[in-house]
């Protein structure tokens, strides 16, 4: 009879739970490829990257703890995680039978990273090794390693989650990790591991325009998916005679086509609508043009319209000039309500419960600029960051 089964590897009898803070900081100046927008002028990102490696026996579970991004340098395009691990083995395997046989042996590893700021997501992974025959006399044991296994896990966040990696403090992290065994060959048969060890070079990468570069002088750019259409909004700063704004769309976030052309106006307010029947990803950007033929980029926005009946969160008014802020939410349930600045402080927070529209009241002593409201189910985690600018 054939058994494929897992074995867990040997527990170190030691507490494996420990507390990482990040022990490096490297300031990159190489601009690796990358999928999402250049800066203004066509120039490449800056990035900062913080990480750490440790040692382990194969299964653990640690604690990583990184500083957020700081406002104050520009423009957070990205955070990019990334995880390289190397793993060494070795183990017995045991021929219990009467008769001599081939065994099949494979080796498995998880890996898990859970993070707050990750939610309502995570980054997981199980990498393993080709089945390995093996010949096994009649009772003997067969030694095999040490190997190894190598490989990288990456995930890069550029959706409205980016909020929960700017400001003051840190960044934490849950990493768990384990280590196991498959066999295919027929009962009985024994394996034991021999030794198990690790390295896990674990790491964070901040992506950003630089404050002196940000990507054009627009005060905002949002893009907000409905029902079979895209809504994209602009405001730019200064009014310039004979400027004109070209709305780009990509598949892949790398070459972009025009598909509208506007003029300047005299208030500096802009809107398009993308129609859509699509529910695969599209990435935007506002190419803008001066009289001189001098041209900026916004920032890369991507979207997916919705293609079902199911109400979403709204908040508005986006441009808000005095009042309470309105909130429509798709369900009755405890909602959490909070509003951020750009430099990622929380300013309010409010509940709301059982209620399908709700008014938000916007602090007196808030300051012109932009700001970032988050509307989270507490028991769904269903989600939305709308940016709302205050001009008052």
């Amino acid at each position: 009879m054939l058994r494929s089964t897992i074995l867990e590897s040997p527990k170190n009898p030691y507490s494996m739970k420990s507390f990482l803070p990040w022990l490096g900081i490297l300031i990159s100046v190489v601009y690796p490829v990358h999928l999402f927008s250049q800066c203004a002028g066509g120039l490449s990102p800056s990035t900062i990257t913080f990480d750490t490696i440790v040692y382990g026996n194969g299964n653990s579970s640690r604690d990583f703890s990184f500083p957020k991004f700081d406002p104050s340098l520009g423009t957070l395009i990205s955070a990019d995680l990334k995880s390289v691990v190397g793993l060494q083995y070795s183990y017995n395997l045991q021929n219990q039978t009467a008769f001599d046989k081939i065994f099949k042996t494979k080796i498995v590893r998880t890996d898990d990273i859970t993070s707050n700021a990750l939610d309502p997501s995570s980054v997981d992974a199980v990498n393993q090794t080709p089945y390995v025959p093996s010949f096994i006399l009649s009772q003997q044991v067969l030694n095999y390693g040490p190997a190894n296994m190598n490989y990288i896990m990456s995930n890069s966040v550029t959706d409205g989650r980016l909020i929960n990696f700017m400001g003051v403090g840190s960044v934490d992290f849950d990493y768990e990790t384990g280590t196991s065994a498959s066999v295919q060959g027929p009962l009985p048969w024994q394996l034991n591991f021999t030794s198990v060890t690790d390295t896990t070079h674990f790491s964070i990468t901040y992506r950003f325009c630089n404050a002196s570069i940000l990507s054009s002088d627009l005060l905002y750019f949002s893009v907000t998916p409905l029902k079979d259409k895209i809504l994209l909004n602009w405001q730019q700063a200064n009014i310039e005679e004979n400027r004109m704004y070209s709305v780009q769309i990509s598949a892949s976030g790398d070459n972009f086509a025009t598909v509208a052309a506007i003029k300047e106006n005299n208030t500096g307010l802009y809107n398009y609508t993308w129609l859509s029947n699509s529910n695969k990803k599209i990435y935007f950007r506002i190419e803008e043009k001066n009289a001189s033929g001098e041209i900026k980029y916004s920032n890369i926005r991507e979207a997916v319209s919705s293609q079902n009946n199911q109400p979403g969160i709204r908040i508005f008014p986006t441009l808000y000039t005095g009042g309470n802020l309105q909130v429509s939410l798709p369900g009755k349930g405890e909602w959490r309500i909070r509003l951020y600045s750009s430099d990622g402080r929380k300013v309010s927070e409010s509940r709301q419960t059982d209620v399908y529209t709700a008014q938000v009241e916007m602090p007196a002593e808030l300051n012109n600029g932009i700001y970032t409201a988050e509307i989270v189910n507490i028991q769904t985690q269903q989600r939305q960051v709308t940016r709302i600018i205050v001009q008052r």
